[in-house]
């Protein structure tokens, strides 16, 4: 089906078809199961009447899985709205009189935590972003947003929402209420699971230390609190979904992963006692720390085989320099200089004086070239600083070392 653009800022129903298909197919499927079809409340906020309009007319709302429940031209307005109206989204500019965007978000996570809020605004600016981040705003967009790029945005607002509604349902399934829990907490000193502790180590940690983390984990919560059955399926549940949020963070191949660290209906069956947590914690975080360096083993090596290939097209050029490779594929020099530096075991200039060295051995081999000219087409406008590259890499001059050559012909 072609997809025909009308506006810059705006794709009609091809695109909307063409890209939510699919998605659209698969949250029937998952919402359907016996229940009515629900659709996620949206406001609109924005000090631009005629924005809100465009906006509301221009996307199909309801095949997205959406409706707009009301829109505001101000913070302070969009707030009543909010509390009446209770929505799931709320999509808000920044530049606004009374509130601005930004304050209004800061309430919305304060008041309203579980409200999936999206950011945006024509200000392109590095500082809004920063505040946006530290707020807790979930996706951030850049005006003129395309119609195709807030229909992808919606449709992970609605990834979002339904993982915490199946969270939810799945606590609600496999434990005991969350009031239960409450009063455990107020007669314990448990504190609840460290996430940052937990990702720090999913970020950090290697994989020989699994075992030894989970015991130490296990030590500082205290016998007296991972004895009950209650806190383990808390604990355990918790861990469980930090170690999901890893995986999908870092992109992880999940048809790579065992079935037994992705299957929730695994929790219940490891709680009985706390020997068998522990065990079930400790193999969850070994798959998670293999998948981690699975991929970036993976990553670094296609960084490394970008910037070989181009050394080795480029090695003839003379001011052929790290920052150009680095700018060529895309990474900081730094970055590339210690990466390189770890998967090849020779810095920059070792590896490209290795390149040049074996095409310059080549040449004094099979050609007639003079040592000078041999020098300029590997990348040294100098000859006497070829040869003497040449002597310290390979031992010998490079009137010595094509000496020997012919002399083994």
């Amino acid at each position: 089906m072609s997809k025909k653009i009308l506006k810059a800022d705006f794709v009609f129903e091809y695109v909307i078809r063409d890209v939510n298909l699919l998605y659209w197919n698969k949250r029937i499927a998952a919402m359907k199961k016996g229940k009515k079809m629900e659709r996620y409340k949206v406001i609109l906020v924005d000090d631009e009447a005629e924005v809100i309009d465009m906006i509301e007319k221009k996307i199909h709302w309801n095949d997205l899985g959406f409706e707009v429940a009301g829109s505001a031209t101000n913070g302070v307005k969009a707030l009543e709205l909010v509390e009446k109206l209770q929505p799931d989204v709320v999509l808000t500019d920044i530049k606004m009189p009374y509130m601005d965007g930004l304050e209004l978000s800061r309430r919305l996570n304060r008041e309203y935590p579980n409200i999936y809020i999206m950011l945006c605004t024509g200000f392109d600016e590095f500082e809004y972003a920063k505040e946006a981040i530290k707020i807790g705003i979930n996706d951030y967009l850049l005006k003129p947003v395309t119609s195709a790029g807030l229909i992808e945005a919606l449709r992970k607002a609605a990834d979002a929402i339904l993982e915490e509604q199946e969270k939810s349902r799945l606590l609600e399934r496999y434990f005991v209420s969350y009031e239960k829990y409450t009063e455990f907490l107020d007669q314990t000193d448990y504190k609840g699971v460290d996430r940052k502790l937990v990702s720090d180590f999913l970020k950090l940690g290697s994989v020989d230390e699994c075992d030894a983390f989970v015991e130490e984990y296990f030590a500082a919560i205290g016998e007296h609190n991972y004895q009950s059955l209650l806190l383990r399926q808390y604990m355990t549940m918790d861990i469980f979904y930090c170690v999901q949020e890893f995986l999908k963070r870092i992109k992880a191949e999940l048809s790579d992963i065992p079935e037994q660290a992705v299957n929730i209906q695994m929790v219940p069956k490891v709680i009985g006692n706390v020997e068998m947590t522990k065990e079930y914690l400790k193999e969850e975080f070994r798959i998670a720390l293999q998948a981690r360096d699975s991929v970036s083993q993976d990553r670094y090596g296609s960084v490394i085989r970008d910037a070989k290939n181009f050394i080795r097209e480029h090695f003839n050029q003379g001011d052929l320099s790290l920052n150009q490779i680095a700018a060529h594929i895309g990474v900081s020099p730094s970055y590339f200089s210690s990466i390189f530096k770890q998967e090849t075991g020779q810095n920059f200039v070792e590896y490209l004086t290795q390149v040049r060295m074996e095409r310059a051995c080549e040449l004094l081999k099979c050609t007639s070239y003079r040592t000078a000219e041999i020098g300029e087409q590997v990348g040294y406008n100098d000859a006497h600083y070829f040869s003497a590259a040449f002597k310290k890499a390979m031992g010998q001059s490079p009137k010595d070392y094509k000496a020997s050559q012919l002399r083994q012909e």
